[in-house]
């Protein structure tokens, strides 16, 4: 383990937090995060965890280990809690894609893999990964795929996340991300989340307070906060 973290902390800039080690250099959404941002560098390791509040009182939170196991590909292991309660157990494989525009886009893919505890549901999901930097201050992020559900009911749903972002200094990025899920098994979806990133040396904290709009018409506010540490 002492090993690893010395490659860890010789291969990264520590001012760089969630941004990529390799050129463009685009942030990570709060809500739906990648495995280390594309193009990660081999020995490259990331704990984090996702904190959701629902105005129901329940708190979603969901701790993660990242890995870059090799140049521009990582895994993930996660586990989603609500409460105290463990939700799901969750693992997730990213790729990098090659391209010729690597200082202003860049593109890959990522599979999840998801599995209720004590109920008969399961997930997986299949997404193309792909961001570009249009500006010194501009960047933006997609992430387009299926998910296929199986429990009582099955089904398939359309996913989408596209976020925009706006590097503020060198320690603070401002961002809206938004999360589209189709029908599926499970209900349609649709996430707006406004955002604040802000990075000291190896801990970075993503702070964002938005809406979410589900089948039915029912809205709910949005609390979400990710802090993360490079090692």
């Amino acid at each position: 383990m002492c090993l690893l973290a010395a490659t860890a902390l010789s291969a990264q800039d520590p001012d760089e937090g969630t941004l990529s080690s390799v050129l463009p250099r685009i942030p990570e959404p709060l809500v739906f995060d990648l495995i280390r941002p594309l193009g990660a560098e081999r020995g490259e390791l990331e704990v984090n965890s996702l904190v959701r509040y629902k105005p129901n009182g329940a708190l979603q939170w969901a701790p993660e280990i990242e890995y870059a196991f090799a140049n521009g590909f990582g895994v993930e292991f996660e586990l989603p809690l609500e409460n105290q309660r463990i939700a799901t157990y969750k693992a997730a494989l990213q790729g990098t894609l090659p391209g010729p525009w690597k200082t202003k886009f860049i593109h890959g893919w990522q599979g999840i893999g998801e599995v209720a505890r004590g109920q008969p549901y399961w997930q997986t999901d299949a997404l193309y990964l792909a961001g570009v930097r249009f500006h010194p201050k501009w960047s933006a992020f997609s992430m387009t795929g299926w998910r296929a559900e199986r429990g009582s009911v099955h089904g398939k749903a359309l996913l989408g996340n596209y976020s925009l972002f706006r590097r503020q200094s060198k320690k603070t990025t401002f961002g809206l991300e938004t999360n589209y899920k189709g029908p599926g098994a499970t209900g349609r979806s649709f996430l707006m989340m406004p955002q604040v990133h802000v990075r000291a040396s190896r801990i970075n904290v993503q702070f964002g307070l938005g809406w979410l709009r589900s089948d039915g018409g029912r809205n709910s506010p949005q609390l979400a906060l990710r802090v993360s540490r490079e090692f």
